[in-house]
């Protein structure tokens, strides 16, 4: 990356800061537009994390986030699921929306985002309750919209088809905890829908992540016969052109990240290989196949380096074989991210951003941008 890209970078990032403070919430340079989509302090709430966003079939777009009412951390806790939504490619946002509130048995959170092309609705895959670290599981819930995520139905609990603590349930898995990979769940060719769940057990070490699908809309769900793998965290699905699914594994021990396959639409996966061009801070990501104006292109956003910094978009043309980073979205402390192809053919994006003088630990939470980039500042140079 040449020294006049990274001074830009720092100027975006400072003027991006500035216009924040100055609740003017917009940056554009004619190319690369970014507009903040979830502020600390908005809708009653100290914290925003954990971002999802699609592309509707109208065009608009839908993002969903943990509003993390008073405390930072994971579930459990007061958190809900909330929406926004835009109808101008990301320069404007809708109102807060919620998708599930906190109640009695605990916060909502981790929400996975997937519109279903059967039934025109969208689902939100969250667990309620429970954080992975305790002794028994909250529940994976799914919400649904009608009306392309303007309102939204009460979560259903789907514990009782994919998970139990009893060794002798009918459930599938035996496990203590468990939460869905938060980001942009996915529609397979063929209609079915699938996210990835990661899986605790007490006293175990290793965390066994599995495919949960469904095949009539996300009302049933079953479980992958072999997991995606024996031991990871959150993990992202693709579907590329042969119809071999390709799952990208969070690599919990800061190595490269993972890749595992599966030829039969998730029921069974190949076991784990490291994709040594593309480093992982133990840290979620997002990954897409692009196929806009003749392009077939695998897509991975990640921050760079051992550390949660420089959220950077890589491009791989050989099936995930070898990465390339292609684009540093911002040069700060960053984390979690989560694209989408808007309807021109560039990349939507959005970031967990902290402030440059954010501590290691990132204690005083993040805003979460939206930025949209040109093709051709991501795809791979012909």
């Amino acid at each position: 990356m040449n020294t006049l890209r990274t001074i830009a970078l720092s100027l975006l990032t400072v003027v991006s800061i500035f216009s924040a403070s100055a609740q003017n919430y917009g940056y554009s340079d004619g190319e690369i537009t970014r507009s903040l989509v979830y502020n600390k302090g908005d809708f009653d709430s100290k914290f925003y994390r954990i971002p999802a966003i699609i592309t509707m079939p109208d065009g608009s777009l839908l993002t969903v986030a943990d509003k993390r009412i008073d405390k930072l951390q994971d579930l459990p806790g007061r958190i809900d699921v909330v929406a926004r939504r835009s109808t101008d490619m990301g320069r404007t946002w809708g109102p807060y929306i919620t998708v599930a509130a906190h109640d009695s048995l605990g916060g909502y959170g981790d929400p996975a985002l997937v519109y279903d092309r059967r039934s025109g609705d969208v689902l939100v895959i969250s667990t309620h309750g429970q954080g992975l670290w305790l002794p028994t599981p909250g529940q994976i819930s799914v919400s649904r919209s009608h009306d392309g995520g303007l309102t939204w139905e009460a979560a259903v609990n789907i514990n009782p088809q994919i998970l139990t603590v009893d060794s002798l349930g009918i459930q599938p898995i035996k496990c203590n905890s468990a939460f869905a990979t938060s980001g942009r769940a996915l529609q397979l060719k063929n209609g079915r829908i699938i996210f990835a769940l990661v899986t605790r057990k007490e006293g175990v070490s290793p965390f066994p992540t599995y495919a949960i699908y469904s095949d009539d809309s996300g009302h049933t769900w079953h479980v992958s016969k072999t997991p995606i793998t024996m031991d990871g965290d959150e993990t992202k699905i693709e579907q590329l052109a042969d119809g071999t699914l390709m799952a990208s594994i969070r690599n919990r021990y800061r190595n490269p990240r993972m890749f595992s396959h599966s030829k039969d639409n998730g029921v069974t996966w190949t076991e784990p290989v490291s994709a040594p061009t593309l480093p992982d801070p133990a840290c979620n990501g997002s990954f897409i196949r692009y196929t806009y104006d003749g392009n077939d292109v695998l897509l991975h956003s990640l921050p760079t380096g051992g550390t949660r910094d420089n959220v950077t978009i890589f491009a791989s043309t050989d099936q995930g074989t070898t990465w390339t980073p292609t684009y540093q979205v911002l040069n700060g402390p960053s984390t979690y991210s989560s694209m989408t192809v808007l309807p021109d053919g560039s990349i939507g994006i959005l970031t967990e951003e902290a402030t440059h003088l954010a501590d290691a630990a990132h204690l005083d939470g993040y805003r979460i941008w939206f930025t949209r980039i040109p093709a051709e500042r991501v795809l791979p140079k012909q």
